[in-house]
């Protein structure tokens, strides 16, 4: 049947802020991920220049075509809705190797994005890639799902922004979410700094791999400085065969999460007073609830200690006798992807996609109807 097809061959996109992840309903995992950095979109061609005219460049193809002055696209293509079409296009076709008129399509969204961005996904699934079905969820009610819950503290840490977003019975309460840059791309930045400051000048790829294989956090910052450099000294190889010592530099790092370091100029709240901002602003009798269903998420939670810490740090500023549990797992930077994946495989789920004849009767605006 119709629903058994869409049920069985729906399609999960993912958008995030420094990569999109694609991959099949009802599977633990996406089978792609492409890098943002990888995709350009051309700007008007200069008259004169024939031949076909591609309207994006994916990954190495990006490189060959400076006539066309490719540009990034920003927040997980966000604004760009040319180059959004065309990764999404490259996810189907190239990555996922189906035909996107066969598949229904679930995109996630972060919170609080504008109501016109759905409509435009929504023209884009049903105009442009010909889709037979369609749906928008929420990255922390997905999140929490990807967790087994449908309600809890959704705390995630990604690439550009942290964000602590409340979820009742499977909606977000957008009034009492609270975000802060401080995030895996101010860690990046910071990493590098440390590390110039020895000595050392490292490409990104390199940051990045040291940031997430070596970079642990410390129960107590200022206890680990006064270790012996023997306990939290690591040497690393590099790709040319040298090796480099790394020392504070492991637990200094993702300390910014927690607090910016003095002379950086940042007066961002940390991930914990992030997180106690919005309790705060919850009601009385849904507190409990919250507190007891932290969900950590994204891929700069995976720091070796960062939940406990988290945990600490959190008791510290609520309330005395507080009851805090925080979850966390091993596949926190895909958890918006996975809890739509196992949404999309539900088979109560199934009446709530949006179908094409649907959209061609009521146009993008069905999707306020039935995204929530």
């Amino acid at each position: 049947s119709e629903e058994l097809e869409l049920r069985t061959g729906a399609v999960v996109i993912d958008p995030g802020s420094s990569s999109c992840r694609a991959g099949f309903s009802g599977e633990q995992a996406p089978r792609a991920e492409v890098s943002i950095a990888l995709l350009g979109c051309p700007t008007p061609w200069p008259p004169g220049i024939g031949g076909n005219k591609p309207e994006a460049f994916l990954g190495q193809d990006a490189s060959p075509h400076p006539e066309a002055a490719a540009e990034l696209m920003p927040q997980g293509c966000g604004t760009d809705w040319d180059a959004a079409g065309a990764l999404w296009q490259h996810l189907f076709t190239q990555e996922l190797r189906v035909a996107p008129e066969e598949h229904a399509l679930l995109l996630t969204e972060p919170f609080l994005s504008p109501s016109s961005r759905r409509e435009r996904m929504a023209e884009l699934a049903f105009e442009s890639l010909g889709c037979p079905g369609f749906l928008v969820a929420q990255q922390p009610v997905l999140c929490a799902f990807a967790q087994g819950r449908t309600s809890g503290l959704v705390v995630d840490v990604g690439s550009a922004v942290s964000s602590a977003v409340p979820v009742h019975e499977g909606c977000s309460l957008a009034h009492a979410a609270r975000s802060t840059a401080l995030a895996g791309s101010l860690l990046s930045s910071y990493l590098a700094k440390l590390l110039g400051d020895a000595g050392y000048r490292l490409g990104p790829d390199l940051l990045e791999d040291i940031k997430l294989k070596c970079c642990y956090v410390a129960p107590d910052v200022e206890a680990e400085r006064r270790l012996p450099a023997g306990s939290y000294t690591l040497e690393y190889a590099l790709p040319d065969g040298q090796t480099i010592s790394l020392g504070q530099e492991r637990f200094q790092c993702p300390e910014m999460l927690f607090a910016p370091p003095p002379g950086w100029g940042l007066s961002c709240l940390g991930i914990q007073e992030m997180a106690q901002r919005s309790l705060s602003q919850l009601p009385k009798e849904l507190r409990p609830t919250m507190h007891r269903n932290i969900l950590l998420c994204g891929g700069s939670s995976l720091f070796e200690g960062l939940r406990s810490r988290f945990r600490s740090e959190l008791l510290q500023i609520l309330p005395p006798n507080t009851q805090v549990e925080v979850a966390a797992t091993p596949l926190g930077r895909h958890s918006a992807w996975t809890g739509a994946s196992i949404l999309t495989s539900l088979k109560n789920f199934q009446t709530w996609w949006i179908r094409s004849e649907e959209y061609d009767e009521e146009g993008p605006r069905i999707v306020h109807q039935r995204c929530c």
